[in-house]
């Protein structure tokens, strides 16, 4: 398969789990994050094997780095928190808030974490530089909007 067709196959992939996590997120039950970990395993799997190339869950952590690796798993354990503080609280607004909340940051970092791995696929699966991974986070952030209007339409084929 052509660079370019397994690119745009690995996107495809991306967004299919990005859109998954976007739902899995939206979830107003603690520890529903736990199947966004899993699930995002599974789309660095399926993104390296659309490129052909090995890619370790190691690899993605080591370019996305410790503070960039903290803060997601800091901004995962703030949303289980707060929807385990929200259930009971009799808050009308807490959980619908907390759900788009838990989707939008579930979403956007697993659309991150797919656009990372592609790159780190494009680099013969090896780490890629602090700089071109802040390059990447920062656009991730810019461009999910329209990521997510230009995917959200679309039958997308679960990957396999």
């Amino acid at each position: 398969m052509p660079a370019k067709s397994k690119t745009s196959k690995a996107k495809s992939t991306v967004a299919w789990y990005t859109l998954a996590a976007t739902a899995i997120g939206a979830i107003p039950v603690p520890a529903a994050s736990t199947a966004i970990v899993a699930e995002n395993g599974a789309m660095i799997s399926h993104v390296a094997s659309v490129m052909g190339v090995p890619i370790s869950l190691e690899t993605v952590l080591d370019s996305i780095g410790i503070m960039g690796t903290a803060n997601i798993v800091g901004r995962q354990l703030f949303i289980e928190g707060a929807k385990l503080l929200s259930w009971g609280s009799g808050s009308v607004w807490a959980l619908p808030a907390l759900s788009a909340l838990g989707a939008g940051t579930a979403g956007l970092q697993t659309y991150i974490i797919g656009r990372l791995t592609i790159e780190i696929a494009k680099n013969k699966g090896r780490c890629l530089s602090v700089l071109k991974s802040a390059k990447i986070i920062a656009d991730g952030r810019k461009t999910y909007g329209t990521f997510l209007k230009t995917w959200s339409g679309r039958h997308i084929p679960k990957p396999c």
